[in-house]
């Protein structure tokens, strides 16, 4: 599907793969204004250059959208998807999602999304005929609420007796497990392959990786359970940690962690990187679990000094801000650099 790309310039790139990994070709990209319309979020004269566009299927607005901003451009751009930042990172997670939990936590993510701006299309009752649940008429829409409900009532249910079901399996296992954790294309699946001698997908599209692998691997006659855990992205709408939560609690159970940072990233990317990764971790109740911070694609650095000067800033920041921090490793899972130290870690840890 062809569709316009709304973002502000540090977001462009991320923006743009994950459109682009949920199947968008993005035919023209405009910066997202200093001040949003509000009532439309997005410029005017841009919204009657878009309506010129008769080739374009979607407008992809990268950021949170309030009700009002959906309404109003549902009525502008007839026969149009419009999608915020949350919308776009559900589809995606809806084309890749394997497992049934998977799908339901998606769906009801969508829905707990979308019911408030069906509520206010109700109240204001400013309904035209639209495409898809946002355009059935008032009484369509009234009805289309109560559908709503019923559902996320009966998928809440199911879930928690899945989450209560998943809790009592992974309580039974009798060997340890390391969560590996951390933003996505930091190269957590390749160190994942490189551990496990598997070949799990990896690609440079974001999201290879949207519901747990896991592999039991031998160190020294002992058992460890590896797990590779879905990506962080930056600011992570709540929504998603929510519809995920099950995904993501695999790291909420595992004994230790594995954080993986790219250590390509400039110094104060990389320190923003840590910082919401550590936040994330927080707000999914995480604390106090034994954690090994491993700085990946080390070959993609300049100098050797530019790793040491890295590893010593996020040494140096991740005690202040988490405890207990085993170690800071610098690898390249892609060249297989330092990865028998960072298994010979992982065991000592466990």
């Amino acid at each position: 599907m062809k569709a316009i790309l709304f973002t502000a310039d540090e977001y462009k790139d991320e923006a743009l793969s994950l459109a682009e990994t949920a199947f968008y070709e993005i035919t023209k990209i405009y910066k997202i204004p200093k001040k949003p319309n509000p009532n439309f979020y997005i410029q005017k004269d841009k919204i009657e250059e878009i309506k010129e566009l008769n080739d374009i299927d979607a407008v992809i607005i990268f950021d949170l959208l309030k009700s009002r901003h959906f309404i109003n451009l549902n009525k502008e751009f007839l026969g149009k998807k419009i999608l915020d930042k949350v919308l776009l990172l559900l589809e995606i997670f809806a084309l890749h999602a394997g497992s049934k939990e998977a799908k339901l936590q998606i769906e009801l993510a969508k829905l707990r999304y979308e019911l408030p701006i069906l509520k206010d299309m109700y109240k204001k009752a400013k309904i035209t005929e639209q495409q898809g649940p946002l355009g059935a008429g008032v009484y369509g829409v009234e009805s289309t609420i109560r559908l709503y409900q019923r559902r996320i009532v009966k998928i809440r249910k199911e879930l928690e007796e899945m989450k209560k079901a998943k809790e009592d399996q992974v309580r039974r296992v009798n060997f340890n497990s390391v969560a590996i954790v951390g933003y996505t294309n930091a190269g957590k699946t390749t160190i994942f392959n490189c551990l496990t001698g598997l070949n799990q997908k990896v690609d440079s599209s974001m999201f290879t990786t949207t519901s747990p692998k896991r592999y039991a691997i031998p160190i020294d006659g002992k058992k460890i359970m590896l797990v590779d855990t879905v990506g962080f992205i930056r600011g992570i709408p709540p929504q998603i940690i929510e519809a995920f939560f099950v995904t993501l609690s695999e790291a909420k159970y595992a004994n230790a962690l594995l954080l993986v940072l790219d250590s390509s990233l400039s110094s104060t990317l990389l320190v923003e990187m840590l910082q919401s990764s550590l936040e994330i971790l927080r707000e999914l109740g995480i604390s106090g679990k034994p954690m090994i911070i491993t700085l990946n694609k080390i070959d993609k650095n300049n100098k050797e000094k530019e790793v040491e000067e890295k590893v010593s800033l996020v040494k140096e920041l991740a005690n202040s801000l988490y405890t207990p921090i085993i170690d800071v490793i610098p690898v390249s899972a892609l060249k297989g650099i330092n990865m028998n130290i960072l298994r010979d870690k992982i065991l000592a840890l466990i």
